[in-house]
Formats: structure tokens, sequence, C-alpha cells
């Protein structure tokens, strides 16, 4: 746990909470999430590092959606795994695996977008 919260520390020393507010603001949100997917995918580690990371992008100003999106990308298509299910299943199987999870994280976020401002529920 402390590899992550010094992991998270650095993050806010190389990128600023106005550049990841300014990137937030600016950026269309189905697109956030398309990006945060492939950012918690190629992020390595184990998920005790992404959690202070994510307080880190919360306080920043990060949206919901584009969180849920960068926790799930992380869960669900994780490189070490990526790489061990290729060597016991096929790289067949497991581009189909990411495939699909690529498009089940990206529905996460959409409907993120929809439970909080259609349904009002606040998840954060």
């Amino acid at each position: 746990m402390g590899a992550g919260i010094l992991f998270a520390s650095s993050l806010s020393a190389f990128v600023s909470p106005d550049m990841i507010k300014t990137l937030g603001d600016g950026v269309n949100e189905v697109l956030g999430i398309a990006v945060a997917t492939f950012v918690g995918f190629v992020l390595p580690g184990p998920r005790y590092v992404l959690y202070p990371v994510f307080v880190e992008l919360y306080q920043a100003g990060v949206g919901p959606a584009i969180l849920v999106a960068f926790i799930s990308g992380h869960v669900l298509i994780e490189p070490s795994t990526f790489f061990v299910e290729t060597g016991f299943l096929g790289w067949r199987f497991s581009v189909k695996r990411l495939a699909v999870s690529f498009v089940v994280t990206v529905f996460a976020g959409l409907l993120t977008i929809f439970i909080y401002r259609y349904v009002g529920w606040k998840i954060l």
C-alpha cells in the first residue's frame, strides 16, 4: 500500500490538478472514458496501487464516469492477466476477451453517465 501512496504522490508532482481539470473540461466525456479505459489497461501493478491514483484523480475533479472506466479498465483488462492468458489459452482467446472487456468497460462508463444525469444517483 505504501507503494501506491508513493506512486499517487509522485503523480501529483508530474501532473498538476489544473492540467487534469483542463483536460477533463476540454474533452468529450465519451472520449475521456475511452482514454481512461486504455490508461487503466496499461497501468501496471496490483489494484492497491490504483486506488491512491483514483483518489488523486477524484480530488483533481475528474468525473465519475471516467473514474469508473479507469478502475474497470484496470480490473477487467489488467496487462499481466492478458499475457498469462495468452500463454495458457492462446492469443485468439486473449484478444477476444480484451475486446469484450473494452466494450464492457466503456459501457460501464456510459452507464455511469446515464445514472448520474438522468436517474439522479450520486455515486461519488
